[in-house]
């Protein structure tokens, strides 16, 4: 029987949360054939979607025969991880704050796509003509499709989601346990001096022309658009690069321990005023 500590105090959303997951991944990559506990008597916080990225980090320990337990969550925490499903018994989210976890296997895309549209859908989201809610959600498809295509991942892609009330803010995860953007694209041809700068290129709009397996730009132009103009933010963080758009400003770091695949994670300001209309937007022929 392993025992492995939860490295940190709370689990954000940010460059210390994904440092966290990696450290994690790396003290597991040392085990097979074990019983681990994960030790989590000091984590007194998480940001519920992010059980998408942890449930890739533990599901690739299990692909090496490990059986993997959280041990001593505090309540709080453990609360909110029955909410959103992650922990097996259930608790019952009277306030309809969770997105619940869903595992899905590379060709589900049309399940992910039935997921999203079912839970994503709510009175929290800004308004938006319902031209500009559909270009929204292929965004997020084509997220999805980029794992499908390209992440060659051997666990299941895990989503999950989170309402902050107090916050004001949506929060989305997907996570894959794959070969990760800078993996993709060296197997396409393009090498990149680091995983932040083969996200950066992923996410630029002009890198749509793409011949054959070289990874599309993540779909994401007019989620990044809508970002932008929200003021929310978008955290994608791929093998030991992570990228950060918040409003219009973007940030690259390196992990110091890689995460094990590509996990994105945007967030939506729901006390924004704004009516969103295709017209605001870029003419969606010049984005997809």
């Amino acid at each position: 029987m392993g025992h492995d500590p939860f490295g940190a105090h709370e689990l954000r959303t940010d460059f210390r949360g994904f440092d966290v997951l990696g450290s994690l991944h790396a003290q597991l990559s040392q085990h097979q054939n074990q019983r681990i506990g994960i030790d989590c008597s000091k984590l007194f916080w998480i940001d519920g979607h992010l059980a998408a990225p942890l449930m890739t980090v533990i599901s690739q320990a299990r692909l090496r025969n490990n059986n993997i337990t959280l041990q001593n969550l505090p309540d709080d925490v453990k609360l909110i991880l029955k909410k959103n499903g992650l922990l097996l018994n259930r608790a019952v989210d009277s306030y309809r704050t969770t997105i619940p976890v869903q595992l899905f296997g590379l060709d589900e895309e049309v399940i992910f796509a039935d997921y999203t549209r079912r839970h994503l859908r709510r009175k929290e989201m800004p308004k938006m003509t319902p031209a500009l809610l559909g270009k929204i959600f292929e965004g997020i498809d084509e997220l999805f499709a980029n794992c499908a295509l390209h992440s060659r991942s051997p666990v299941k892609v895990v989503a999950t989601g989170q309402f902050f009330p107090r916050g004001e803010r949506l929060a989305f995860a997907i996570s894959d346990g794959g070969r990760g953007v800078d993996g993709s694209l060296k197997a396409a041809g393009i090498a990149y001096r680091s995983p932040e700068d083969a996200i950066d290129w992923a996410m630029q709009s002009n890198n749509t022309s793409r011949q054959g397996d070289i990874p599309g730009g993540l779909g994401l132009k007019l989620l990044r658009d809508f970002i932008e103009l929200n003021g929310g933010s978008l955290l994608v963080t791929s093998n030991g690069g992570v990228w950060r758009q918040s409003g219009s400003q973007v940030q690259k770091s390196r992990l110091r321990n890689p995460f094990p695949g590509t996990s994105v994670v945007f967030e939506i300001k729901t006390d924004d005023e704004h009516v969103y209309d295709l017209k605001s937007s870029p003419d969606p022929r010049d984005i997809w």
